[in-house]
């Protein structure tokens, strides 16, 4: 489908609709081995702080009852009220103990929560056309991060999409009807637009500096499939010798920018500025 115009009521309405109609498929996408969740769960337990952690737009809670599971006190929050309920359900099944409200990342005055040693948001950056929207979201991220905390924070990359006919199937490009994306890609802009809901698909060369605006600084970059975006599908259902030594590969090169653009997604981790 093309990109549309729509108004920042209607782009959280269309990601709100999505994630409650899909929450089951949401919880299911992660099940099993997945590059992007092996990826950063390494890098979570290496860059997490303290014991605390704001799991900003966590969809249904695989993060937080993996994190809860390793004994941290997780918070939840989610624009989509099915993603809550769904979690809460996992929450038991799971017997992990995470509190969990519904809130738009922009604002989540209304909680009164607090600040936390770990704040993640692998989730609402995916879906925010506007870039001031983006910074909404980092900035109330950064207002419930403790000084010496650690931010965690995912996009989806310009490449995704290409990735996923690499992957998937090669033919059906010449079908996409946003075609434009690939425009964007050579003018080294992000795009935004209809994908599977109302997504923005980022360029790296803009996540530091947006980061660095908003007063972070970084302590790495990178990607969260590694090598092997364009052969996700074929790989992840290897064997357990073969997707172990991709991992291994992809976990040398992740952080080195010359390959990003072999994931299809990002992630940022920062620390606030020490002025």
């Amino acid at each position: 489908m093309k990109m549309k115009k729509h108004t920042v009521s209607d782009d959280t309405s269309i990601v709100r609709e999505n994630y409650n109609k899909n929450c089951v498929t949401e919880w299911e996408r992660l099940e099993g081995f997945h590059f992007e969740f092996e990826i950063a769960k390494h890098f979570l337990k290496k860059y997490m702080k303290g014991k605390t952690v704001l799991d900003i737009g966590g969809g249904p809670g695989r993060y937080s009852i993996y994190l809860a599971k390793l004994g941290y006190d997780v918070t939840l929050v989610d624009l989509s009220e099915n993603n809550i309920k769904l979690a809460k359900k996992k929450f038991k099944e799971y017997g992990v103990d995470v509190k969990a409200f519904v809130c738009d990342a922009r604002d989540l005055s209304d909680l009164k929560l607090g600040t936390f040693d770990n704040v993640l948001v692998m989730g609402p950056l995916y879906h925010l056309s506007d870039i001031s929207d983006r910074e909404k979201c980092i900035a109330e991220a950064k207002r419930h991060l403790n000084d010496d905390g650690v931010l965690f924070a995912s996009f989806i990359t310009i490449t995704a999409g290409l990735n996923l006919y690499l992957d998937t199937n090669p033919e059906e490009l010449i079908n996409e009807p946003a075609l434009d994306l690939f425009d964007n890609m050579a003018k080294d802009e992000s795009w935004s637009g209809m994908a599977f809901t109302k997504a923005t698909f980022i360029n790296s060369l803009e996540v530091e500096p947006f980061f660095n605006k908003l007063g972070f600084e970084k302590i790495t970059l990178l990607g969260q499939e590694g090598l092997i975006g364009p052969r996700l599908t074929k790989i992840e259902s290897s064997s357990e010798t073969v997707r172990d030594k991709y991992l291994e590969i992809s976990l040398k090169v992740c952080e080195n920018p010359q390959y990003f653009a072999y994931s299809n997604h990002l992630l940022y981790i920062g620390k606030i500025k020490n002025d």
